[in-house]
C-alpha cells in the first residue's frame, strides 16, 4: 500500500447552533509541514488537530481550514453598552439643534457605532471544545487518507507498468553486451593490426591493452546493479503497509533507488559505443525520468 502526497476531504456538521465545517487539503512537499486555519476563538484546537495529522501523515503539506456558522454556546456573546449608545444619541441631538435639522434617530445606526457593541468571547475548557468536535476530525481524516490511498493504488500501477518496461529495455541491452563487445575487441585488433605495419608492438602487451580498454567498455556491472533496484524498488512498493508491516513514508526511498537507477543508465550510455545500446539507453533514461516523477507524488 502506498499513498499519494495529495488529497482532499470534507466534512460538515450541525452541533447545537454551529454548523461547523473542516476541510483537509494535502500538497506535495518534501518535508511534514501543517497550515491550521479557524476563527481565533478555535485556535486552541491547532494542536490536538495537528497531533492527530502527524499518527496519520508521514509527509507532505496539510492544509487545515476550520470554519463556523453560528455559536457553540450557549451564553450570550453579544453585548450592547447603552451607555455607549446614549452618548452617540446626546451628541446627535446637540448637533441637529445647532444646525437646526430634523433630529430622527434611528437605532440601526447606532448599532454601527464603535463601542455599542461588544464581543464577549465566552469562557472555553480546550478540552471540553476538543472532545465535541474530534469525532469530526477524525471523519475528516480517515476520508482524506482513503483517498490518498486511491490515487496510490493507481499510482502503485503506473510504477509497475514503468518498471516492468525499464526491465524489458534493460534484459535487451544485456542481450547485446556480448556481441558488443566481440565487435570493439575485433574492430581494435584491426586497427592495431594496420598500426603494426609501421611499428613494432609487442604481441603481449597489446592483448593487455584490448583486454583492459574491452573491460573497461563492459556494462554487466551496471546492468545488474539496475536490475537490483528495480527489484528492491518493487519490493519497497509491495511492502509497505501490507499484513504486519507499520505504514511507512516511502517517498524519499523509492527517490533515493531512481538517482541511483539514473546514475547506472548514465554509465551504460557513456560506456557503450554500440549504436543500438545508445537507442535503448535513451529509451531506459526516459522511463527513468517519468518513474521519478511519478515518484514526488508519493507520500
Amino acid at each position: 500500500m502506498i499513498r499519494s502526497m495529495t488529497g482532499y476531504a470534507s466534512h460538515r456538521e450541525q452541533i447545537d447552533d454551529a454548523r461547523i465545517t473542516l476541510e483537509i487539503k494535502t500538497l506535495n512537499h518534501k518535508n511534514h509541514d501543517v497550515h491550521f486555519h479557524s476563527p481565533r476563538l478555535f485556535a486552541m484546537l491547532e494542536m490536538p488537530v495537528r497531533e492527530r495529522l502527524k499518527k496519520q501523515i508521514r509527509r507532505g503539506r496539510v492544509e487545515v481550514s476550520l470554519r463556523v456558522a453560528g455559536s457553540l454556546f450557549s451564553s450570550e456573546m453579544v453585548q450592547p453598552k447603552v451607555d455607549v449608545a446614549r452618548q452617540y444619541l446626546q451628541a446627535a441631538r446637540t448637533i441637529a439643534s445647532e444646525l437646526d435639522l430634523p433630529f430622527e434617530p434611528r437605532v440601526e445606526i447606532l448599532l454601527t457605532q464603535a463601542g455599542v457593541l461588544e464581543l464577549e468571547e465566552p469562557e472555553i475548557d480546550p478540552g471540553q471544545l476538543w472532545d465535541r468536535l474530534k469525532d469530526l476530525v477524525d471523519r475528516a481524516i480517515q476520508d482524506l487518507l482513503a483517498m490518498k490511498e486511491n490515487e496510490g493504488a493507481r499510482l502503485k500501477s503506473e510504477l509497475e507498468s514503468i518498471l516492468n518496461r525499464m526491465e524489458e529495455l534493460n534484459r535487451q541491452i544485456q542481450s547485446l553486451r556480448s556481441a558488443v563487445l566481440q565487435e570493439y575487441r575485433d574492430k581494435m585488433l584491426s586497427r592495431i593490426a594496420e598500426w603494426n605495419q609501421n611499428l613494432e608492438l609487442d604481441p603481449a602487451r597489446v592483448l593487455q591493452e584490448v583486454a583492459y580498454y574491452t573491460d573497461r567498455s563492459d556494462i554487466q556491472e551496471e546492468t545488474a546493479r539496475l536490475d537490483s533496484h528495480i527489484q528492491q524498488f518493487r519490493e519497497i512498493l509491495n511492502a509497505n503497509g501490507q499484513d504486519d508491516t507499520p505504514y511507512d513514508a516511502i517517498g524519499r526511498r523509492l527517490d533515493f533507488l531512481c538517482q541511483e537507477m539514473f546514475r547506472e543508465v548514465n554509465t551504460i550510455g557513456s560506456k557503450s559505443s554500440s549504436l543500438a545500446i545508445t537507442r535503448l539507453t535513451l529509451e531506459l533514461k526516459a522511463a527513468t525520468e517519468q518513474l521519478r516523477e511519478q515518484v514526488q507524488n508519493i507520500e
